[in-house]
Formats: C-alpha cells, structure tokens, sequence
C-alpha cells in the first residue's frame, strides 16, 4: 500500500467512527431520544457503522467538482431522419465540495440522472461547457480512475458470495499482498454490516445487503468522487435509512458524494448537506438543506407546515401550483441563492477541507489505466468465470444431461446404421443433423438465462427429436429466440464494471470466452461419444477422434456466431428475427439439401460461407473417406457398397480435411473478432 505522507493541505480519506449520523446530529427531535423506533434505527446505524477504521486503504487526495455553463443536447429521430435537437440540460452551474453529501433532486425527466452521467464521465456527446476538478480542467481517464458510478440497479453476478466478490474486486483494484487485500476486505465489511452475510451468494441477499455490497466493491481502492443512481430505489425505510447513513458517512470522511434521489422522507432529507434541484433541464434551486425554506419565502412560496420539503419543492417544480418554473429559473439567474453559496463556501474552505487549492498529486493517481495488468485480470476474471458457469446448476447440469439424453435418443434412433449399405442416406442424415445439433447445442448456455424457457427447451427438444427437421427448427428458434438474454445480463455487469475502471474489455472478453470453451470441448465428446459406438460407425480411433474434432470445431464456431448475433442484436425483437435469417443460409449451402455443383453459379459463393458445410464435409470424410473398405450389404445388391460412391453422391470426394479446420478455424478468429469490435463499440457509444 502506498505509505507515502499526503501533503499538509490534502485530505486522507478515511472514515470515523464519530462521523456516522446519529440523533445528536438531529435536534429538530429530541422528544424520540428514548422511544423504540429510535432504538432501533440507532442499532441500524451502529451495525453498519462498528468499524470506521479503514488502516489498508490508499491514500488519496480529496476532490472538488465544479461544472459551468453546462448543457447537453441529443439528436432526436433515426439516423435517417433526424428531426432536430432536443436540450435535456441548459447552462446548468454548481460545485460540489468534499465531506458533502450532495442531493440532485427533480421530478421524472428534470435531467437529473443525465447530469450525473455528464459529471461522472458516462456522457460525452453532446456536451457543452467546462467541467473542473480541484479548479483544472478535467482529464475525463484520470477523473475515471478516481471515482465510482453505482448504479440504481445493483448489478451483481448471483453464484458468488459477498466476500468472493469482494476479493475480485480487491485483487483487480489493488496491487497489494493478499495479506493486505484480505484485512481490507474484512474492514469494510465488517463496517458496511455485511460480516455475517459474507458467505451469502449474492442471489440470496436482500435488497438493502445488495446496495451496501455495491458500495463496498467500489470502497476497494478508496475512490475520493462516488456517484449514486437512485439508491433509495425498491427499499424499504430501514434499509433506505442504513445507505444514506452510510453515504453520508462516506462524505463527512473526505469524500465528495452525488447522488440523485426522488422524493426522500423528511428524515432522510434532512441528511444531505447541499441539494442541486433541476425541473425541465434547469436548476431551481441549489444550496443547503435548511435554506430551502426560506429561499421559496422569498419567492412568495410557503411550504405547509408539517410538509414534507422535498415533496413540496417536486410539487413545485412539477406544476402542481402553477407554472412557477419561469419565476425559479430567472431567480438562479439572477443570483438570488449566489449570497447563500458564498456564505456555504467560506465555511467550506476551513482547515480540515481541501479546497480548490488542494490539487491532486501525482503519486495518488494510478500511473496505468489499470491498477493490475491485462495477464493478472485474465486470471482473475477467468476464475471467477468459471465458478460461475460451475455454479449455475441450470446451465451446467441441464446442459450436460441434454447432450447425454439427445445422444441416447439419437443413438437409439439410428441404431447400428453406420456400416449398413443399404441405409447410407439415413447415416448421412444422422451425421448432418449430429452436425445440427452440436451447433445449436453450442448456443445453450444463452439458453438456460432463464430457468422456465429452459425448460420449455428441453421439453420441446426432447418430444421431436424423432423428427430430425421439427427438432432442427426448434432448435434453431428457440436457442436464437434466447441467446440475446445473456448478453444484456452481462452487458450491464461488464459495464459497470468496466466504467469504474475494473478491467480492461479485452482481459474480460478473453475471460469470457475462455471460460465456456472447456464445456464446449465436453459436450461435444460426451454426445459424440454416446452415438459413434451406438449407430456401429468405423471403429478406428482416428476416425473417432476426427468425428469429435469437427463436431467441437463446430460447436466453437457456432457459439461465436450466437455471440456475434447477441452482442449486435439491440433488442429480443431484433434478435429473434436476425438468428432465423442467418441461419438460413447456413443450412441451405451445407451440402446436405443442395449439392455443390447444382447450385447457380451467381450463388456458388455462398456456400463458401457456409461454416456448416466445412463440418459437415470433414465429418463425411472422416466416416467414408481415407480409404475405409466396404461396406456391409444385407441384400443381394447394395448401391453405395463402395464408400467411394458415397463421396462422390455429396460431392466431396476432393475434398481435405486440412482445409475443413483451417476454414472452421479463421470462421472462429473472424467471428471472436467481430464480436470484440461489436462490444468495443457499445462500450464507446455508452459515453
């Protein structure tokens, strides 16, 4: 950990233990000092508060934020057609000083979450004015690298358990002894109160345990900015109360806190110490907590007594008195809370507060983009990749006990087929659609996001299987109909991670892609291995070993193609129709339906294009190629006796098998790739 002594007028973020709001901070009821509920939500704010003592955080400056003049316009229509411009921001103005617990208030599309999202570095396009950090203008990778966005909905990967996620994060953050992760780890969750749920799986938490546990993940390396969307959202009282305690612990410990938040309760309104409130893109009001009521005094407006303010200021602001945002919005201009910020900022600007002129140090900043390197996340988010898929009980054991069952089935359906003469044209099926359903079975993972479709799969698959084209189309719709769920679910994760400077998008890719190509490999031998010796194909090791090399060649290129698919797709809409309509043309220039030499020449090509052509090619040569003798004939005469005339009826006699993989081979390099661009693509036009 960096020891290194901060500068004498920079501030060492840590958290104390006296800091932790409680009824002493709240005069305005001392007549609730003994009553039960107070009992209550003081042990609320001891649970989480025990431990305040951070000894293995870094070190960091504080940060002030300041924004001037800001607006933000987006184009409105299609590409196609734009239809203009519209302003959701305009000339917005304010600062945000440390050891502040700021609220950004409005009603339903004031701006407020896209003011965050400009502040935070998430919103890029489109914006107009300056942005300063500590008085500099701001550099958008070094500003990432200090601060933290948590999102309204906890995104979290369900099969790992609270201090498991906390160790990912710790190991990616930091780069410390595993001695000095594991003591820090323990430190903040024992503060957050999430010690006794450290084992808990992150999909049995509750709610309020899942909004503290995303705190804690970005806690890790000691952020000096921490944003929050909504984070009162879907609580209850209790636990709405233990975050913003929390958060306003975070603030009175160095840091500078923004959050946006709807319409909190009195008590918990009365916490935050600078409210920014904005109304169609504008800010009405932006100052202290206790001055909001007399600001609206003097603009005529008499909050009821025992009214909520926050709610009063949103009935305001959304009209329900009248149309009186002209009258806010020319008094923001005309300076009217301007003596009420300046007096905010002299007592602000005090010794134990850095100030504008407490610029950041070098020596506190990362000097890479990522605290670890690319290698080091690989390992990292590979691991915890696998314990994942290991974990999902859905997606690992129905996926294995599918290809178990479809092989049985499949191998009682084409019992002892393969040296027959006579029934040639049904091995050829068998092999195509073994081909089929290696490649669809590639994409069940995608499938099994959600366990009653899964089920309806299975189902399905299972009850038409005898009927190798109905199992082949549903198959194909049911499997490309799903196979955009994983991606949003991912996407989301990925994303808050990746924005909060985690890791780098191609460690994860790599990660993610790694991690699955084990089951990949296993599903393959496994229905492989169960119809080869069931339908009496050639019993040699080398055509054994060719038949499950294609068949996982097969499955790996499919799956890149239902990552291609998921990742571009932009909706379940989009995808449902894209996945049939590639598939299409797969299928119908594979060779099976339509030899090479009948298709038109203006349409040759396609087939080239056909990945499903190339195993299905090698996996006919490998049963009737490299010069097998004859073939078994119950009969008198048998046409296809000779294997040679088997080659030549699919017209692939001339065919290699080096050229089979080599082009299965660059399908898979081509499709990763463009799956990669697709994803880095998204990840840039999210700002």
């Amino acid at each position: 950990m960096d020891n290194k002594a901060l500068e004498p007028d920079a501030a060492s973020i840590t958290m104390e233990e006296d800091l932790m709001c409680n009824g002493n901070s709240q005069p305005q009821f001392p007549q609730l000092q003994e009553t039960s509920l107070h009992k209550h939500l003081k042990k609320v704010e001891n649970q989480i508060s025990e431990t305040q003592h951070f000894s293995h955080l870094p070190k960091r400056s504080a940060v002030d934020l300041e924004f001037i003049d800001l607006s933000y316009t987006i184009q409105e229509g299609p590409c196609w057609r734009r239809r203009g411009f519209k302003a959701l921001l305009k000339c917005l103005s304010g600062r945000f000083l440390s050891r502040e617990l700021i609220g950004i208030m409005g009603p339903s599309g004031a701006g407020k979450s896209t003011l965050m999202n400009i502040l935070a570095g998430y919103r890029e396009t489109g914006k107009k004015g300056q942005i300063l950090v500590n008085g500099k203008p701001r550099d958008l990778r070094t500003f990432r690298k200090m601060s933290c966005y948590i999102m309204q909905e906890d995104m979290l990967l369900p099969h790992l358990t609270a201090r498991e996620a906390m160790m990912v994060s710790a190991n990616l953050k930091l780069n410390e002894s595993m001695d000095v992760k594991k003591k820090l780890v323990n430190e903040i969750l024992m503060a957050l109160g999430l010690l006794d749920c450290a084992h808990t799986r992150t999909g049995s938490l509750s709610g309020g345990q899942c909004k503290r546990l995303a705190i804690a993940l970005e806690l890790v390396n000691n952020p000096p900015v921490m944003f929050f969307d909504e984070p009162t959202s879907g609580l209850d009282s209790v636990s709405c109360y233990q975050v913003v305690s929390l958060m306003r612990s975070l603030a009175l410990g160095g840091r500078t806190i923004i959050c946006t938040i709807h319409q909190p309760s009195a008590k918990l309104f009365e916490m935050f110490d600078k409210l920014y409130i904005l109304s169609q893109g504008q800010c009405i009001y932006k100052g202290t907590v206790p001055y909001l009521i007399p600001y609206l005094k003097t603009l005529g407006l008499y909050c009821p007594t025992y009214h909520n303010p926050a709610d009063f200021i949103i009935e305001v602001a959304s009209g329900e008195y009248g149309d009186l945002n002209p009258m806010l919005f020319e008094a923001i201009h005309g300076g009217m809370c301007a003596l009420e910020e300046k007096k905010n900022q002299s007592e602000n600007n005090g010794p134990s507060v850095c100030t504008t002129k407490c610029p950041l140090e070098a020596g506190h900043i990362e000097s890479h983009t990522f605290a670890t390197s690319t290698l080091t996340q690989f390992c990292i988010l590979f691991r915890r990749t696998f314990i994942t898929i290991c974990r999902d009980q859905v997606l690992t054991h129905l996926r294995l006990i599918s290809h178990v069952a479809i092989g049985l089935l499949i191998g009682l359906l084409y019992l002892n087929i393969g040296n027959d003469a006579s029934k040639v044209f049904n091995n050829t099926g068998f092999l195509f659609f073994s081909m089929l359903f290696i490649m669809f079975g590639a994409l069940m993972p995608t499938v099994l996001t959600c366990e009653s479709d899964a089920e309806l799969f299975s189902v399905s698959v299972l009850t038409n299987i005898h009927h190798p084209v109905s199992g082949e189309v549903i198959l194909t719709h049911m499997c490309f109909y799903f196979m955009h769920l994983l991606v949003p679910l991912e996407m989301s994760v990925f994303l808050r991670e990746h924005l909060n400077y985690w890791y780098s998008l191609k460690a994860y890719y790599l990660a993610k892609t790694m991690a699955d190509i084990p089951f990949q490999v296993i599903c393959p031998i496994m229905y492989c291995s169960i119809v080869y010796w069931m339908t009496e194909q050639p019993p040699e090791a080398g055509r054994y070993l060719l038949f499950i090399a294609l068949s996982t060649c097969t499955a790996l290129v499919a799956q890149s193609l239902g990552l291609l698919v998921g990742a571009a797709s932009t909706s379940p809409q989009v995808a449902t129709f894209v996945g049939p309509v590639t598939a299409i043309p797969v299928l119908l220039f594979s060779g099976f339906f339509v030899n090479f030499d009948t298709i038109p020449k203006y349409l040759q090509w396609s087939s080239y294009m056909s990945y499903v052509r190339y195993g299905f090619e090698g996996v006919i040569l490998s049963i009737y190629g490299m010069n097998r003798s004859e073939l078994e004939c119950p009969g008198k005469v048998c046409k296809f006796q000779q294997p040679e005339e088997v080659l030549q009826l699919l017209d692939v006699e001339d065919a290699k098998l080096y050229i089979d993989f080599s082009v299965l081979g660059v399908f898979f390099i081509i499709l990763r790739l463009a799956t990669y661009v697709i994803l880095r693509y998204k990840v840039k036009s999210e700002r």
